[in-house]
């Protein structure tokens, strides 16, 4: 499985795990009384079971541009493992909510892309983004609407309008300081009833968090009377994570290494599969979910669902003739998209160009040009080592280094320079013994045709399943990893042919 997936999907699951204050007992908070004192909490993060990293919180009652604010600084760090290949994903948000609990400014840098950095401002209703991504930088703007909450202060919101109480319900937008974008959510009051901590029973409200976001995530939460939030669990799609309040020492020792490819492979049952493969019909179900929803249906995959809520699955790789293919640049209004470049694909690059024109050598024939550029990269990357997330087409050009993801940018970013169509395909490839979670390039010659640098095919073979996802690349990339979150550990493949 390609790690910035489970990153973005531990993003999403931790939901409102940071919302701690400082409140009297019994009384209707005051903002003014919040966090007299700076707040300063370690968790233990794990998933499927084991300690995968932690997380460390240190609130503060500030000023940012003359009003009282909230400051949260959250570090976050992970420990995962693919193969051979070991990655620490380090991550630092710094979030100022103000009076109303509104997000106002943050900053959020991370390894996890190479060098990252995210800072965003909120100003009459619209969050002014500057990311720079390895020295790149890309500025957006995003409406929020007026409902909005931030993500670390949720809690904190219902403390303040004395709706810690059974049976209270909030409805309210969120917005993602990691996504960029405002997702509808639910916080609901459960219960009352105990946890122990330290050996010590502490008197808890179990508080229920839904976001409405990639088929649904829902958050069970412990959060004592004060807003001190000692345990939260998240079951999604098949996977859970666990957020347990402890101390430094604890915190920072005993971590495991998260095999995260062989614990997220889906191993097939029934007819053998070959590399290379031009056709394939399975049969597939989901244990939870739409398969409409989490599977592609197009001119190269169909999906024909039985009675028995499966559904029959054939995939045929397209039959390419070069000389029907359109010549260089193609200009199509419709296709402009796909030329442009974004924070994560540099197609305006100077060395992305020069390259991409070294290399096609004045080839004006689309699919021969594409199939020159897939076999550039698919050599030159020698070394194919597992990475964080998705490194952009510029580091990568310069690293010849990474996995499916950096083959994938770099071929769409030299593709588009040379005016070629190109996105990105998510999903399912078939290896060795199972299927694996994996991205792969997609251009525009006069027809889509699926290629798949990464494993040195001009033509992505039948062994590649598309899940659902976005066709155009944002500053986050999360909008191809849909598909993932709606069949992690629920799909079930049987192969028929």
């Amino acid at each position: 499985m390609k790690l910035s997936t489970i990153v973005c999907l531990s993003v999403l699951m931790l939901g409102v795990v940071y919302t701690i204050c400082d409140a009297g007992e019994n009384e209707q908070m005051q903002f003014e009384d919040m966090l007299k004192q700076p707040e300063d909490h370690w968790y233990d993060l794990k998933m499927m079971g084991m300690k995968m990293g932690y997380i460390h919180i240190f609130l503060e009652k500030t000023k940012f541009q003359g009003e009282d604010m909230i400051r949260s600084r959250i570090d976050r760090v992970m420990q995962l493992k693919g193969g051979k290949n070991s990655l620490k994903i380090q991550t630092t948000l710094i979030d100022y909510s103000d009076s109303n609990f509104k997000p106002r400014y943050f900053m959020l840098t991370s390894n996890e892309s190479g060098e990252k950095n995210v800072e965003g401002e909120v100003r009459d209703g619209t969050v002014y983004v500057t990311t720079t991504l390895n020295g790149e930088v890309t500025e957006s703007e995003i409406e929020i609407p007026d409902n909005t909450i931030s993500d670390t202060v949720a809690v904190n919101y219902l403390l303040f309008n004395d709706k810690m109480k059974i049976g209270e319900q909030l409805n309210y937008q969120t917005f993602s300081l990691e996504f960029l974008q405002t997702i509808p959510a639910k916080l609901s009051v459960l219960e009352e009833t105990t946890i122990k901590y330290q050996s010590e029973d502490k008197q808890v409200y179990m508080l229920e968090q839904e976001l409405d976001f990639m088929g649904g995530i829902n958050t069970r939460l412990w959060v004592t009377q004060d807003g001190t939030s000692y345990k939260s669990i998240v079951n999604m799609m098949g996977v859970s994570m666990e957020v347990t309040k402890t101390d430094r020492d604890s915190a920072l020792e005993g971590i495991e290494e998260l095999e995260i490819v062989l614990n997220t492979r889906i191993i097939p049952t029934g007819k053998k599969l070959k590399p290379g493969a031009s056709h394939l019909t399975a049969n597939v179900k989901l244990s939870t979910g739409n398969l409409n929803e989490a599977i592609l249906t197009n001119e190269r995959q169909q999906l024909k669902e039985n009675a028995d809520g499966s559904a029959n699955l054939s995939i045929a790789i397209p039959k390419v003739d070069e000389n029907h293919c359109l010549n260089l640049p193609i200009n199509d209004p419709e296709l402009a998209p796909f030329l442009s470049a974004t924070a994560y694909i540099e197609t305006t690059h100077p060395d992305i160009r020069s390259k991409s024109v070294e290399i096609i050598d004045g080839e004006v024939n689309s699919w021969r040009a594409a199939k020159k550029l897939s076999n550039w990269v698919y050599k030159s990357i020698s070394d194919k080592q597992l990475s964080g997330g998705f490194n952009s087409s510029l580091k990568t050009l310069e690293s010849l280094a990474g996995d499916c993801t950096e083959h994938t940018v770099l071929l769409i970013a030299m593709a588009r320079s040379v005016g070629i169509p190109a996105r990105i395909c998510a999903g399912l490839i078939f290896s060795r013994d199972a299927f694996y979670y994996h991205f792969w390039p997609e251009v525009y010659v006069g027809r889509w045709v699926q290629m798949d640098p990464s494993v040195g095919q001009n033509i992505a073979d039948a062994n590649h399943i598309q899940l659902q996802g976005g066709i155009l690349e944002s500053n986050t990339m999360v909008e191809f990893t849909e598909g993932v979150f709606r069949t992690l550990n629920q799909l079930d493949i049987d192969v028929l042919d």
